[in-house]
């Protein structure tokens, strides 16, 4: 089974689909929950000191987010807008990075401190396609409640990345961030709260899917969630949003405030479902780190 990566690069204004870090999965004899004790996972250093923080800070607010914006499309959704606001239009976000281009994907608080996201959504493989070789993005900058350009609850540095070293073997798609403070000393959360978070959930229906595939809005959809026979770490629900929407949580149990439990984030797409990783021991080793690090 072959997927698409829905990572994408945004550059003068063309959408292009990234083809490195965007291949297959591969599988291995330690996948998944049988392998997630075995798993050599990676603490990144992002921008630790308050300089590294305001270069990063200043890239974005300065012209960075601004220059993104003018590849959202604000009409004409693959999927229908959220706009029942509540926790979803605090808690998920768009998370920016460069690596040889400016891009973005999609991500969710989940912690004190942590925001959830797909691994290729922080690090860009290079030719050989290796996970170990792969080239760590730089200048991450998470923006919760993005909509229309703006960026209503400010931004936040990422501080260090938490992922596996094989993070491009099937289940291990997935980054737990752990985020500086804002500039008042508030965490992420305090500012705009967190969403649940589960490791080992199964899938359910509904399960809602949130992202932003490049669009000025976060878009929604729902569905039953299913674990695919031939992909058993991953979730599979029938809906499709495309590049940019990747590392956008898979939530259950979603309440009519827009609360809910993110149990998988989206890595990729095929004919009429995406799919996601499925958050399992792998996951909740990650957070534990960021949460405590």
């Amino acid at each position: 089974m072959a997927f698409r990566r829905a990572r994408g690069w945004a550059a003068a204004g063309v959408l292009l689909v990234s083809v490195a870090g965007c291949g297959p999965y591969s599988r291995t004899a330690k996948t998944g929950e049988a392998g997630a004790a075995e798993q050599k996972v990676l603490a990144h250093d992002a921008a630790l000191s308050a300089a590294e923080q305001q270069q990063v800070e200043q890239y974005w607010v300065s012209q960075g987010v601004a220059r993104m914006a003018n590849s959202d499309r604000s009409a004409h959704f693959p999927q229908p807008e959220w706009d029942t606001g509540g926790a979803i239009a605090l808690t998920v976000g768009r998370i920016y990075g460069t690596g040889g281009r400016d891009a973005a994907c999609t991500a969710t608080v989940v912690g004190t401190t942590t925001v959830v996201t797909a691994a290729h959504c922080v690090r860009t493989s290079l030719a050989d396609g290796s996970s170990r070789t792969a080239t760590w993005d730089e200048n991450l900058y998470f923006v919760p409640g993005y909509r229309d350009g703006q960026s209503p609850y400010g931004g936040f540095t990422v501080r260090r990345v938490h992922m596996a070293e094989d993070w491009q073997s099937d289940g291990n798609d997935v980054a737990m961030l752990e985020m500086n403070r804002a500039a008042d000393g508030r965490t992420v959360s305090a500012v705009v709260g967190s969403q649940r978070i589960a490791f080992g959930a199964e899938p359910a229906n509904p399960t809602h899917q949130f992202g932003y595939p490049y669009t000025s809005r976060v878009l929604h959809c729902e569905g039953p969630g299913t674990r695919p026979w031939r992909a058993p770490n991953l979730f599979r629900i029938p809906c499709v949003m495309g590049v940019g929407s990747s590392g956008g949580p898979y939530l259950v149990d979603l309440d009519p405030v827009g609360m809910g439990t993110v149990v998988a984030v989206n890595v990729s797409s095929a004919d009429s479902h995406s799919y996601g990783t499925a958050l399992g021991a792998l996951a909740g080793r990650l957070y534990a780190q960021s949460e405590h690090g």
